[in-house]
């Protein structure tokens, strides 16, 4: 088939959600399709990763939106009924450029990355499939809970025009896909379908040694504010309980884009904050134990499919493990009070012998339940399901 992916943010270097998504469908994908890739991107230093997919795509085709310009969008944004998201992607040039693409190519199916891109092509005729990733709704609601004034305020009016916004979403794709049924219980329509994330295993690869030393890691994009609200919470709540039985336990918080915040961890005895790092599987293979102490956020968390990869028993919140299937106790460990989840860490870090057996049993769930091959053989079907109503 001829695809046209279209993305919001560059695919790589594959970093946050959507990116590792879309960068994984192209590199998979490609293998049968013939893929045209149009993206956004915001400095040049983008454009030097082109090499890094240009063997997945027939064409690729950038647009450049500036900082100021996407802030200048959401100062307008704030008098439209559009969520603020939205208005931040939009783009006469990109707008241009997505009817020049269309007026010169004829494509089986458009196959979209978020929901901040999707104005582009409700009016488009050619079938479409539009990857969420996770619900903006749920997302949002569970942040709210967690901020205060004014940003709170800000969020709820966000809120609505999201759940406005992704109500009628089914109106204009033929296929809507997010990762987990609780977020498509969100989404009305008979064409929503549940993909979960998956994990490259054989980058992510099983260690065959843990390290003798007691050390705990997060992983992730640090600029996202779930990923904010998590380690401060560990930080504050479950450390100081773990470093009265472990006091030289080490926390490592690893990621690009570490906040003010997250960087301000940094000064806590015990901490370390490493920002972007070059290996993630490398980073992880150096700790014994994987924490997702997730207090907000929506659809899968990748951070732990890849620690649970790797071989690290992972100790997360009910809110983290979400709609992974893993089996409390065997394949992952689970606690929601900081008494709670700082007890199942130090049980953890006093037996090497548990951290091995939960370590092979997450290993074994993953390979089995979370192939990116597996997840774009359903895409596959998707769209022949598509381009035969």
């Amino acid at each position: 088939m001829k695809l046209l992916f279209v993305t919001p943010r560059f695919p790589y270097p594959p970093l946050k959600g959507d990116q590792v998504v879309s960068y994984h469908r192209l590199r998979t994908l490609s293998q049968q399709h013939e893929i045209t890739l149009l993206t956004f991107y915001q400095n040049s230093e983008e454009l030097e990763n082109i090499k890094y997919i240009k063997t997945y795509c027939k064409n690729i085709h950038t647009v450049k939106i500036p900082k100021w310009q996407s802030f200048f969008n959401l100062a307008k944004g704030v008098f439209s009924y559009l969520p603020l998201q939205v208005s931040y992607y939009y783009s006469d040039t990109f707008r241009n450029k997505v009817n020049q693409i269309l007026s010169t190519n004829n494509f089986d199916v458009i196959h979209l990355f978020l929901l901040r891109i999707a104005p582009y092509f409700t009016d488009v005729s050619t079938p479409k499939i539009i990857e969420l990733i996770d619900s903006m709704q749920l997302n949002l609601e569970r942040r709210i809970a967690l901020e205060s004034f004014p940003v709170r305020n800000i969020l709820q009016e966000e809120l609505q025009r999201i759940i406005h916004y992704e109500q009628n979403l089914h109106k204009s794709f033929e296929q809507i896909v997010v990762v987990s049924e609780k977020d498509a219980k969100l989404i009305p329509g008979q064409n929503v379908q549940v993909i979960p994330n998956g994990i490259d295993t054989e980058l992510f690869k099983q260690q065959q040694q843990y390290p003798i030393n007691s050390t705990l890691i997060f992983s992730g994009n640090m600029s996202y504010a779930p990923n904010i609200h998590a380690v401060k919470w560990f930080t504050e709540h479950c450390l100081p309980i773990i470093q009265q039985k472990i006091p030289d336990v080490s926390f490592v918080i690893a990621g690009a884009n570490p906040s003010k915040e997250v960087k301000s961890l940094g000064q806590t005895r015990g901490v370390k904050v490493t920002g972007f790092v070059k290996s993630m599987s490398d980073t992880l293979r150096s700790a014994n134990v994987a924490v997702a102490p997730m207090q907000s956020g929506s659809g899968i968390q990748n951070k732990i499919l890849e620690a649970m990869s790797t071989g690290l028993p992972v100790v997360t919140t009910n809110l983290g493990l979400g709609s992974i299937k893993a089996k409390p106790n065997k394949e992952i460990l689970v606690a929601d009070t900081p008494e709670d989840f700082a007890q199942k860490t130090i049980e953890l870090l006093h037996n090497s012998l548990q951290v091995r057996e939960i370590g092979h049993q997450a290993r074994k769930y993953v390979v089995d339940n979370h192939s990116w091959n597996f997840a774009a053989n359903q895409i596959e079907q998707l769209y022949h399901q598509i381009l035969s109503r």
